[in-house]
């Protein structure tokens, strides 16, 4: 390992550390040479296994300092992008859980259609369920009982905040459907997932009657702000959209020419509906002119469309409501 001493130090140099710093990590860089001698390992059986065990052997012989295994495995790298080190092999893990989250993970993404995010959280909720349930060992699913599923959700409500008990009932009932629907277990479970009390603004109602709904409607001004709430508060009323549709609408999802109106709903769905003639006038009205329609910022936002896209793109408007 001696003779890539000297073109690891140039590569930290590269890299924009300090001179003693580069001295520390090729300081380092010797003692695992001197390691690997030792043992006489070749160095293309080096990997993070190796690293393991020097640094167990360095901690037995003086104070691992912070850093060391970072400058190992940067040294490491180093080697393998010169071919002297084969790349890792990726470990395929054949257990009956990897193959059972996989799965459920398949089912996620095509049925589903869940963002990442939500997937990550779905499968880590049901790593914990099943670990706990088995012990660790392979999961019997056809041994799932309504108590096994009532202790787990009441052991995390007891160590994790309501919101987080919420997530793992939302990812419970989705495992245990996609295992009934499957055919791995027979009766649907996921009927009996107890749900998680939150009362939170449950003093609203779940809708509003007609004329209260005109009242809110009448209630917008004539201010910009006024008449941006009175559209979004016409697309909800109007075509039930949620507020996250709402949201993630840009006046880049309005076709004027055919009428209708691009919605980006839940589970990455895409869905067109027709543009009334009211809901199109608010927008217009909302816009403070037809010629800021095309600029694609969201509805909702308390800047002008037409501000934001002068602002990112040098852009100009020459109506004359904005002279």
């Amino acid at each position: 390992m001696g003779r890539h001493i000297n073109g690891f130090a140039a590569f930290l140099l590269r890299e924009g550390y300090a001179n003693k710093t580069v001295q520390e990590k090729c300081y380092l860089v010797t003692e695992l040479s001197r390691w690997v001698e030792r043992r006489r390992l070749p160095l293309m059986k080096l990997d993070e296994e190796q690293l393991t065990r020097f640094r167990i052997s360095c901690h037995h012989r003086r104070r691992v300092r912070r850093g060391d295994m970072w400058t190992a495995h940067q040294l490491l790298q180093y080697l393998r992008d010169l071919g002297c080190i084969p790349p890792p092999q990726a470990k395929i893990d054949k257990s009956l859980l990897c193959r059972l989250t996989q799965d459920f993970e398949r089912y996620l993404r095509s049925e589903r259609g869940l963002s990442p995010s939500t997937m990550r959280d779905y499968l880590h909720y049901i790593r914990l369920f099943l670990i706990d349930r088995f012990r660790g060992k392979a999961p019997r699913v056809k041994t799932l009982r309504p108590c096994d599923i009532h202790d787990f959700i009441v052991a995390h409500l007891k160590v994790g905040s309501r919101s987080r008990a919420k997530a793992i009932v939302r990812a419970l009932r989705s495992f245990l459907r996609f295992l009934h629907q499957r055919g791995t277990i027979t009766i649907d479970l996921a009927a009996i997932v107890p749900g998680v009390a939150d009362w939170r603004l449950s003093h609203l109602p779940r809708s509003l009657p007609p004329q209260q709904v005109k009242q809110l409607l009448a209630s917008c001004d004539c201010s910009p702000l006024g008449r941006r709430n009175y559209a979004i508060l016409l697309l909800i009323a109007r075509l039930g959209l949620r507020a996250s549709e709402v949201v993630r609408m840009t006046l880049d999802d309005l076709d004027w020419d055919r009428g209708e109106l691009v919605v980006r709903g839940k589970d990455q769905k895409v869905e067109r509906l027709p543009l009334p003639t009211d809901i199109g006038e608010a927008l217009v009205k909302s816009a403070r002119c037809p010629s800021c329609l095309l600029c694609p910022a969201s509805l909702c936002s308390h800047e002008r469309p037409l501000d934001r896209l002068e602002r990112q793109r040098g852009h100009r408007c020459y109506c004359t409501n904005h002279a």
